[in-house]
């Protein structure tokens, strides 16, 4: 391995490392706790080693929210590739967004944060066009209400949002306190195994449409 190649290694390892930093101080705190110091620290360098590789803090969380963009539509394609009924297609993309949430909550929470989307919208626009002409594909074989298709897709927006923002956003330690004021076994049963909550719903409101 020549030089050079050596070190455009060592910087993509080190670009690679600032930005796993990054994440990890968002999970075990916030993201207000992001900082080129803070990321610096985590990694053992300096805080000029860190700006060698990004402006700012700020063009270090836009590549976090770009890696996660390009995830989430590497998977995406996948599932449109699929050999299987665009009702099933729907609930698989739903599924998709659950799991990231829940296995990335940090990341999903910067990725969806209002404050950023427009921000995101001028970095991903291409992408997310052709995103949203594939998914209106998949509800206009879904759905006759071609007239409110705008309108369903939000819905479905929506009500994927809601569920992933208040289980998300439930602490465990906070779950089980609530847990136990409930008096319903029901609903208690419901609360422990959200995945299976949020596919049920998603499978109603397509059989809804």
């Amino acid at each position: 391995m020549s030089v050079i190649d050596r070190r455009t290694r060592q910087k993509a390892e080190i670009r690679q490392r600032i930005l796993d930093a990054a994440r990890q101080i968002a999970r075990e705190k916030d993201w207000n706790a992001v900082t080129i110091r803070s990321i610096a620290e985590a990694i053992d360098y300096t805080p000029p080693i860190v700006y060698e590789h990004f402006q700012n803090k700020e063009d270090v969380l836009l590549n976090i929210v770009k890696e996660g963009h390009v995830e989430n539509r590497r998977v995406f394609d996948e599932i449109l590739a699929m050999e299987l009924s665009a009702e099933e297609k729907i609930v698989r993309l739903s599924m998709v967004q659950w799991t990231f949430a829940n296995e990335k909550p940090e990341i999903f929470r910067l990725m969806h944060n209002p404050e950023r989307m427009e921000q995101q919208r001028d970095m991903m626009r291409e992408g997310m066009e052709d995103a949203k002409q594939k998914i209106e594909g998949l509800f206009r074989e879904v759905s006759p209400d071609t007239e409110n298709m705008g309108e369903l897709i939000f819905n479905w927006f929506c009500l994927m949002q809601g569920y992933i923002n208040l289980i998300t956003n439930i602490r465990p330690e906070q779950g089980a306190k609530m847990l136990e004021n409930v008096q319903d076994p029901k609903m208690v049963a419901l609360f422990k195994d959200p995945t299976n909550l949020f596919e049920r719903a998603i499978r109603r409101f397509i059989k809804s449409l």
